[in-house]
C-alpha cells in the first residue's frame, strides 16, 4: 500500500515550489497543484481557511505585535518551545540553549508569520519554515531579517505545500512540527503521510492542536474569538479539529510510534499556558518514524523488530 502511495507521489504534477529566503520577494502560489494520495486526489490546502481570505490581511499585519491579535501564539511558545527541545535533546544543566539544537534540521509546517520558527533558530537548529499563504511568509521573512538574534541562522521560508514539499525532500529532517496547522487543513490523512515523508527514519513529529470536545469549541471559538477576543474572530472551525486518537491512528498508520500525548490549555485570568492532565481543550502528540527496512526505500515500511 505504501509503495503504490510513493509511487502515485512521485509520478503527480507537483506544484511549483518557489523558495524564499531572507533577502528574497515573495511570489505568488500556484494554484495547480494534483497530489494522489492513497485515498484521493486532492490539496491539503482549504482555501476557506481565515489564513487564505484576502479581507483578513489587515488582522495578518498584527502577527508580530505581542498584544495584538495573536498574542497568545506568542506566549504558547514558553510552553511549546522545550516540549519540541526536550523531545529532541538532552540538555545538561549549565548547558547554552543557543546552540542545544546545533545541526539539527527542522522542518515547520504552517510556519505562519515564523513566530515558532525563529524561537527553534534561537536554539541553533537549522530551521526550514514552509506555508501555502503568501501573506504571512512576507510577515516572516520581514521580521527574521529584522531580528539581530538571528544574524547567523536566519530561518529559510519557502511557499509550499506539505506534499509538494516532501516529494522533493523525502527523509530528509530530524524533526517536523505542526504547531496550530492541521485543524486549518483539508484532506489530514494525506497532510500526516506528508509529514511523515519528510521525515528521516527515526526523526520526531511534533503536532500540537485543538481537541475536538464540546469544552474546546465553548472555550476557544465562543469565549476566545467572541468574548474575550484574544484570537482572530473565525480563526477556528469546530468540525476541522481533531480528537488524540484519530490523529494518533493516522501516525501509526504511516508506521510511527507515538511517544508522547498531553493535554495543555490556555488561562486567561493568569495570562499563560499550562500542561493539563485532560485534553479537553488542546492537545499535544509527539512521535517517532519507525526505520525501515531498506534505508533506499522512500516508502515508509514498517520493522517488525519495533
Amino acid at each position: 500500500m505504501m509503495k503504490g502511495t510513493a509511487k502515485l507521489l512521485n509520478n503527480c504534477h507537483s506544484l511549483n515550489t518557489i523558495v524564499i529566503r531572507s533577502w528574497c520577494p515573495v511570489t505568488t502560489v500556484s494554484n495547480n497543484i494534483n497530489v494522489l494520495s492513497r485515498r484521493d486526489a486532492h490539496s491539503t490546502i482549504d482555501t476557506r481557511d481565515y489564513f487564505h481570505e484576502p479581507n483578513n490581511n489587515k488582522v495578518l499585519d498584527t502577527f508580530w505585535d505581542p498584544k495584538g491579535t495573536f498574542r497568545v501564539l506568542h506566549l504558547w511558545n514558553y510552553l511549546r518551545l522545550p516540549f519540541i527541545r526536550d523531545g529532541l535533546v538532552h540538555v545538561a544543566p549549565g548547558e547554552k540553549f543557543s546552540t542545544c539544537l546545533k545541526g539539527k534540521k527542522i522542518l515547520e509546517v504552517g510556519c505562519g508569520g515564523g513566530i515558532l520558527s525563529e524561537g527553534l533558530a534561537k536554539y541553533g537548529a537549522n530551521v526550514t519554515g514552509i506555508d501555502t499563504c503568501e501573506k504571512v511568509l512576507e510577515i516572516a521573512i520581514d521580521h527574521s531579517s529584522k531580528n539581530k538574534r538571528l544574524a547567523n541562522n536566519k530561518p529559510t521560508y519557502i511557499l509550499s505545500a506539505i506534499e509538494d514539499h516532501c516529494i522533493s525532500y523525502p527523509n530528509t529532517y530530524d524533526a517536523i512540527v505542526v504547531s496550530e496547522v492541521i485543524e486549518h487543513v483539508a484532506q489530514k490523512e494525506l497532510f500526516v503521510e506528508c509529514c511523515v515523508r519528510a521525515t528521516k527514519p527515526g526523526g520526531k513529529l511534533f503536532f500540537t492542536t485543538p481537541s475536538r470536545t464540546r469544552f474546546a469549541q465553548f472555550y476557544m471559538i465562543f469565549l476566545f474569538e467572541k468574548i474575550l477576543k484574544c484570537y482572530a474572530k473565525n480563526g477556528h472551525q469546530y468540525d476541522t479539529f481533531m480528537t488524540p486518537s484519530e490523529l494518533k491512528f493516522m501516525l501509526e498508520t504511516n508506521d510511527c510510534h507515538v511517544e508522547d500525548i498531553k493535554g495543555y490549555i490556555y488561562y486567561p485570568l493568569a495570562d499563560q499556558w499550562a500542561w493539563t492532565n485532560h485534553k479537553l481543550f488542546s492537545f499535544a502528540m509527539k512521535a517517532v518514524k519507525l526505520p525501515s527496512k531498506n534505508e533506499n526505500d522512500n516508502p515508509i515500511i514498517a520493522d517488525n523488530s519495533y
